[in-house]
């Protein structure tokens, strides 16, 4: 089989922004000015937004607006409105938000879970179903985050056999998607391949998302080998904002793939993703002025194929 028979036909897009980027700043954005973002990315065409994360005001204080956020979104159909929950607390919020989905967190790596959650994985994993009862119980969707699924800032490369027993747990908790997140960002394709593999055959059918960082810029690279095997959903960031809030030393500022790179990318292979281009380009750029970011993507550094062409064509001219 070729790599262009193995692609679906469509993939979800899943806009973290509001949440994994947010949380990395070091200034607050103010809550008028996130509803006008995620507002406006609600216009993009995204299929998902996760809006923020119902955690403890002082564990990430520039979220500390979260119950505000979600009730003051202008909600557009056919998007779905997700958070993130740390925990049942987190859930019972989230509940009281009336958000349509929760990304419940669980890390793979036991160290990772004690400093960035202060308990331990097992105990994590026990209240994973008494989260989906409730979320259920409402008719909330759960998604499984599943941090550290390959790298470790703390215990370095992940044991596969670690990973997939996670998947088993959450699985059995009854959750409805799972999403491994490449945390550090320095999986690979291979590695990619093998562990979605795995999973996959260990529960056939199941709903499965990967979470991007882009740390060693093989991104885009591992969502070719994520899609290649069953993959179609995946998390990216506008204007690649993001990370982990307790990653040590220069990882703190590791970054999301950007999603109008991941748009511009699936447009120009011809897989359908549902995302305007032009919408969340405009996006990206607003944001990297709103911010002061820069120019942290190809997209917004001119690299599509549109802007590289004007540009030669221009020099020609000089020329």
């Amino acid at each position: 089989m070729s790599l262009l028979d193995s692609l679906p036909e469509r993939v979800h897009v899943v806009e973290m922004l509001p949440r994994d980027g947010f949380q990395r700043l070091d200034e607050f954005v103010p809550t008028d000015e996130k509803v006008e973002i995620i507002d406006a990315l609600s216009d993009t065409g995204v299929d998902e937004i996760e809006l923020s994360s119902f955690t403890h005001p002082k564990a990430v204080p520039t979220l500390r607006d979260a119950d505000e956020v979600a009730t003051r979104i202008t909600r557009r159909d056919g998007v779905t409105y997700r958070a993130l929950v740390p925990n049942l607390r987190g859930m019972e919020r989230a509940v009281e938000a009336e958000v349509d989905k929760v990304n419940a967190l669980v890390t793979v790596s036991e160290t990772y879970t004690a400093k960035n959650q202060n308990r331990t994985r097992e105990e994590v994993l026990a209240e994973m179903d008494d989260i989906v009862d409730l979320a259920h119980d409402h008719g909330i969707e759960v998604e499984a985050g599943m941090g550290t699924s390959f790298y470790c800032p703390y215990e370095g490369a992940i044991d596969p056999a670690e990973t997939l027993a996670v998947v088993d747990s959450v699985v059995d908790s009854g959750v409805d998607e799972v999403t491994l997140a490449t945390t550090m960002g320095l999986a690979n394709p291979v590695e990619i391949t093998e562990r979605f593999t795995a999973a996959f055959e260990a529960h056939p059918g199941l709903d499965m998302g990967l979470h991007l960082h882009d740390t060693n810029g093989m991104s885009l690279a591992n969502t070719l080998a994520a899609m290649a095997v069953g993959v179609d959903r995946f998390d990216a960031s506008v204007c690649g904002l993001g990370g982990g809030v307790v990653l040590p030393g220069d990882m703190s500022g590791v970054g999301n793939t950007p999603t109008e790179d991941l748009v511009q990318m699936l447009e120009r292979m011809g897989v359908g993703h549902g995302v305007d281009f032009g919408r969340i380009e405009a996006a990206a750029h607003d944001v990297s002025d709103r911010l002061g970011l820069g120019l942290t993507s190809h997209v917004l550094a001119g690299g599509t194929v549109e802007g590289v062409l004007d540009t030669v064509a221009a020099d020609g001219e000089e020329d």
